[in-house]
């Protein structure tokens, strides 16, 4: 019989991307694939039950990675589906966002079959060993559960883990709603009449997300259904998940037949549980123990009916921990558990871990006790029993390290006792890594004499010593090092060693080893450090200095890099890169570190004391020459003062690649320093980012024209196109806010892409109704200028719309004039050729705005709102008007005036041969139908 494929579904917006994946897995998966995360949910709703794994895009239109996984988590698929997420983004932010939302591991593009492959099956096989023991368990609890529901109170939804009722009942199976499937009880009859109003207020959603919102870890209730043919007692149990959080309320219900005497029934099940390590019954009411069956003779009582509280307080000195101790003597006192049965609380439990004799392996242990009341004596009774979770907890807890990176060994380091247990990762078994011991001292002593160079020998030593370990822990929570090592070939290989505490109060240290020779510290092209280098190198300064805020971080992102490598080639362009690299290094900031982060952007960690802004500034600017050709090279700077506060360094580099984001004008200012409202706008802005690919498609964004007025005649000559997003859940969003973060991101071409097409079919279909048309001036930002397909076509169309007798007319500031003059005038040039207009927008507002006359003829001036509305109150701003105006006139161009909103306003203009005005006090910017509206009646 062939066994039959697991099946996985890829969700990924590339193609590409998809069908790389899939060429890596069709031979041993079924494959099923989703281009977006809504397709994906789609996908899921139907088939949910059947998929063994899901491999996600974090960043994708529609709905994005972070979006499924949150319906995942809601919809509680994520108990059925191991995710693996995918991005190219593997910053700290990005991975840790994942896995708190659930993710089993995470790999990043591109893509490496082998690791796809180990990954991939490994997740897989991990969940379907850990569903295997939940199963396990599951079956254990049957002996006394014969409903059990995963239920979320914040979504209504719910999840069968164990369904004992009969095929009549199998209708409530098929409800999606939690509170649907609690009335069709009371529909169906199945519960007793006088218990109705009871039942239906115990299990009302507002009560119980109160409830637990409130502090309550458990909540219960008795009352008589339907089993079989008869009315039972029976009782529901809801209890916290480990899941649980205030915003998304996950609980467990239990359903359990209580007519019977249950804790005979529980006491005899626990008797034949092989996986608890004793069981104790206990008359609670009365304080003492009744019987005892255990496997260690330390956990026996002590005489035929030891009082409850000597039990406790003799078995709480196993505890390692004082605190431990306590809280177990609290916890199970008869007093504490009698309090927490009349509370509703009727499972006590505690894990703890527990001292061993000096050989014995690692222990954790859960101690519990289920309570119930007799029914015959009304007393309450329980059963206490013991757990050895050792092997489940380090199951749990490694895994989610291991499968992170390609780790080669993991070992746990006993430092009280100086022993070290090792063990391969792609072969770790629990039990097999808790009893092989090797003394700690005499496994460092053979690493150094059999792998590790002899110059380096020194070194190991002090990183290895385990006084110089546990401080390190104690004082960061984390302690890496590299050191090199002689593999079985003669190789030299670059080790890194990473430890944590894993078990802090027994000084149990979880070290693991992974193969970074391939991520060296060095990059190639320049010869200093990359990313990885500046980071350790980062790391190893901040390790040994007294203060880290005496270092700032900071990082160069060259401007239209794109540039240079087309006006003189890749290689001259990697020349680029390495000038400005001995440039960074050698410069009187003195830095400490300086390496290239990626292709054209540069990161140095410099001491406080020198930074100086001028000399920051300087450097933020080169020329380069070659055949005869000179480019002028600008670059953003951004500046993050180092904190006294946990912080990874490439959080620090984010934060200085953020504050580069918030530059207004790298011309004036070429820096910016980073403060904490930064992130929060860039995480806005990113977030509108994302959705321009969905806005436009639904067509969101809507083209709004302001008209032109002739000074003399008052009436329209032209208009100029604005675009508006009106966003179906944010409503309208600002082009303040929208466009810097599109022009930010790169996006903003296809916004303007978007508008260009628009006006041009508004004007070509007047046109051809054979209506009135105005010139519409369009927007156009330098980075449109390097969008080869938005240039070919609009070359292309305004030839044609010429020969129409539509005028077009593209705007473009100072500030992009000056980012594109070197490179792609000759386009503007090539555009006035075909008979199309230029103006040069916000004429006054910057700096250069005189020096840009002389290198390029516009064929009008557009003058800034700046000037125009100061004409009432300011007597310098009517004189610069009027030598504006002259001057334009003696250029040969026209101006239009900006921003006119009052009669004043408007007379001055007219009085000083204004040619055309623009402004609320002839109109607003209107939609398509009022502007046509303005049109013929103008």
């Amino acid at each position: 019989m062939v066994e039959q494929k697991k099946k996985i579904l890829i969700v990924d917006d590339s193609e590409m991307n998809r069908e790389i994946l899939i060429s890596m897995l069709e031979d041993e998966y079924d494959i099923i694939e989703a281009e977006d995360g809504q397709q994906a949910v789609c996908i899921m709703t139907e088939n949910h039950k059947d998929l063994s794994l899901l491999l996600l895009d974090m960043n994708m239109p529609v709905m994005n990675g972070y979006e499924v996984l949150r319906v995942m988590k809601e919809r509680l698929w994520l108990d059925r589906i191991p995710v693996i997420c995918i991005s190219a983004d593997s910053s700290d932010d990005t991975i840790g966002k994942a896995y708190e939302l659930g993710v089993s591991d995470y790999f990043a593009r591109p893509f490496d079959a082998a690791v796809v492959l180990r990954r991939v099956h490994n997740t897989i096989a991990l969940h379907d060993k850990s569903m295997g023991n939940f199963q396990d368990a599951i079956g254990m609890l049957s002996a006394f559960y014969y409903l059990i529901l995963k239920v979320n109170l914040t979504t209504d939804s719910y999840l069968i883990l164990k369904d004992g009722v009969e095929d009549q009942e199998k209708y409530f199976n098929e409800q999606t709603s939690f509170y649907d499937r609690v009335y069709s009880f009371i529909e169906k009859e199945h519960i007793y009449q006088d218990d109705e109003k009871d039942y239906l207020e115990f299990c009302s959603l507002q009560r119980l997300r109160e409830a637990f919102a409130g502090g309550s870890k458990q909540e219960s209730i008795r009352y008589r259904r339907k089993v079989g043919n008869e009315f039972k007692w029976v009782s529901v149990t809801m209890i916290c998940s480990e899941e649980y959080q205030p915003d998304n309320q996950v609980v467990m219900l239990y359903v359990k037949d209580i007519n019977d005497d249950y804790l005979k029934q529980l006491d005899e099940v626990m008797r034949k549980t092989t996986d608890s390590l004793g069981t104790v019954t206990v008359n609670v009411s009365e304080g003492y123990c009744v019987s005892c069956a255990v496997k260690d003779k330390s956990m026996d009582m002590a005489g035929e009916k030891e009082r409850l509280n000597s039990y406790v307080r003799r078995l709480s000195q196993y505890a390692i921990g004082w605190e431990d101790r306590i809280k177990a003597e609290e916890l199970f006192s008869q007093e504490s558990l009698l309090q927490s049965f009349e509370n509703g609380r009727t499972n006590v439990s505690l894990e703890t871990a527990v001292q061993g004799d000096d050989d014995e392996k690692i222990r954790m242990f859960r101690v519990a006790i289920e309570m119930a009341r007799n029914s015959v004596t009304q007393e309450i009774e329980g059963v206490m029993y013991f757990l050895d979770i050792t092997e489940s907890y380090l199951a749990e807890k490694i895994p989610q390290l291991l499968y992170q990176k390609s780790f080669e060994k993991i070992a746990l380091i006993d430092a009280r006792r100086k022993l070290i247990n090792i063990e391969s990762t792609e072969e770790f078994n629990a039990y097999r890594y808790l009893n092989t011991k090797i003394n700690y001292d005499v496994y460092v002593h053979d690493i150094i004499g059999a792998t590790v160079p002899p110059q380096e020998r020194e070194r190991l030593t002090r990183y290895m010593d385990l006084d110089h370990i546990c401080e390190e822990l104690d004082l960061n929570g984390r302690y890496s090092y590299t050191i090199h090592q002689i593999s079985e070939d003669g190789e030299k290989r670059l080790k890194e060693f990473n430890c944590m505490y894993l078990f802090k109060e027994l000084g149990i240290i979880l070290a693991v080893t992974e193969d970074i020779t391939e991520l060296s510290s060095k990059d190639v092209l320049t010869g200093g450090y990359n990313m990885q280098g500046f980071v350790h190198e980062a790391e190893n300064i901040f390790r040994h200095c007294k203060d880290r805020t005496d270092y700032v971080v900071l990082y160069f992102n060259v401007r239209n890099f794109k540039a240079v490598n087309e006006l003189f080639g890749i290689d001259n362009g990697d020349k680029v890169l390495r000038m400005i690299h001995k440039h960074l290094k050698e410069s009187r900031l003195k830095p400490c570190i300086t390496a290239r982060v990626e292709a054209d952007q540069f990161t140095c960690l410099i001491r406080k004391e020198n930074l100086d802004l001028e000399v920051l500034s300087g450097l933020c600017e080169w020329n380069f020459a070659h055949d005869g050709k000179m480019m002028n090279i600008l670059c953003g700077c951004g500046i993050f003062y180092v904190e006294d506060k946990p912080m990874s360094i490439n959080g620090m580099i984010d934060r200085a690649k953020i504050a580069k984001r918030y530059i207004k004008d790298e011309y004036v200012k070429p820096y910016n320093i980073y403060d904490t409202t930064m992130k929060s706008d860039y995480i806005n802005r990113a977030e509108l980012t994302g959705e321009l690919k969905n806005g436009l498609a639904q067509e969101q964004f809507k083209v709004y024209y302001q008209p032109v007025i002739d000074a003399k005649t008052e009436k329209i000559v032209s208009a100029e196109a604005l675009i508006r997003w009106i966003h179906p859940q944010r409503g309208f969003v600002s082009p303040a806010v929208f466009i810097p973060a599109l022009e930010e991101s790169g996006h903003i071409s296809e916004l303007d892409f978007y508008v260009t097409k628009k006006v041009f079919a508004f004007e070509k279909e007047r046109y051809n109704q054979g209506k009135k048309i105005v010139p519409v001036s369009i927007n156009l930002s330098w980075m449109d200028f390097y969008d080869e397909t938005m240039m070919s076509w609009i070359d292309q169309n305004v030839g044609e719309y010429q020969k129409l007798g539509i005028k077009s007319r593209f705007e473009i500031t100072e500030t992009s004039f000056e980012a594109m003059k070197q490179n792609r005038n000759n386009i503007l040039e090539a555009l006035q050729a075909k008979g199309a207009m230029t103006l040069l927008d916000d004429f006054g507002s910057g700096y250069s705005s005189y020096g840009v006359l002389q290198d390029y003829n516009f064929d009008i001036l557009k003058i800034d709102m700046s000037l125009v509305r100061q004409i009432e109150t300011n007597p310098k701003s009517r004189s610069i008007l009027k030598s504006i105006i002259e001057m334009a006139h003696e250029l040969g161009m026209k101006l239009v005036a900006e921003g006119a909103e009052t009669e004043e306003q408007v007379a001055f203009l007219k009085e000083n041969d204004c040619d055309y005005i623009q402004g609320y006090y002839y109109s607003k910017p209107l939609p398509e139908e009022e502007f046509i509206e303005f049109m013929e009646t103008h």
